[in-house]
């Protein structure tokens, strides 16, 4: 019994020790975001948009490079954001915060992730531009139905529809576990 004990505690540790790089979809090493989830190298597995609106290669060449170009512009904004969030965080871990400096901290972070916000708004203007009439309104149409995914979630959660299995609807689900960011 003893044996059994020590060996359960053993392959634990092992199994502990490994951390969460063993998970599907886990996290790389710190600092290192896998090519799928950037923002830059996402358009890479873009075969289901370009099945549904019927992308031509100069389509979605012109899109990585906007896409490029949006990323390279918004970093300022970004590192900004980051800063003032890191900013805050430290003034909240104080033993005493200022919540005078708190308050200042929190609204130029605000500030902050609204100009990085609109940085963004303008890329999809430009994406769009690439696209054929036929292919904007198809877009619409995914647009529509993207509004509709929380209540799909939640009616699949309830029984009353299957959820569909794919890139986008996996994380949490019955007996899934909790999702993997």
């Amino acid at each position: 019994m003893r044996k059994l004990v020590i060996s359960m505690v053993l392959c634990s540790a092992l199994l502990l020790a490994q951390g969460p790089m063993g998970r599907r979809g886990g996290p790389g090493p710190r600092g290192d975001v896998p090519e799928r989830h950037a923002g830059v190298g996402s358009m890479a597995g873009a075969a289901a948009l370009n099945g549904h609106l019927g992308l031509t290669d100069a389509q979605m060449e012109q899109l990585r490079t906007l896409r490029r170009e949006q990323a390279l512009e918004v970093q300022p904004e970004m590192q900004a954001v980051r800063a003032k969030a890191q900013e805050l965080r430290k003034e909240m871990q104080s033993p005493a915060p200022d919540p005078a400096k708190a308050g200042q901290l929190t609204v130029e972070l605000k500030q902050l992730r609204e100009k990085a916000k609109a940085g963004r708004s303008g890329f999809s203007d430009k994406a769009r531009a690439v696209l054929t009439a036929d292919q904007q309104a198809k877009l619409k149409a995914l647009e529509e139905a993207a509004k509709l995914a929380p209540a799909a979630r939640q009616a699949a959660a309830m029984g009353l529809i299957t959820q569909p299995r794919g890139p986008m609807m996996r994380g949490r689900g019955p007996g899934r576990g909790p999702a993997a960011f």
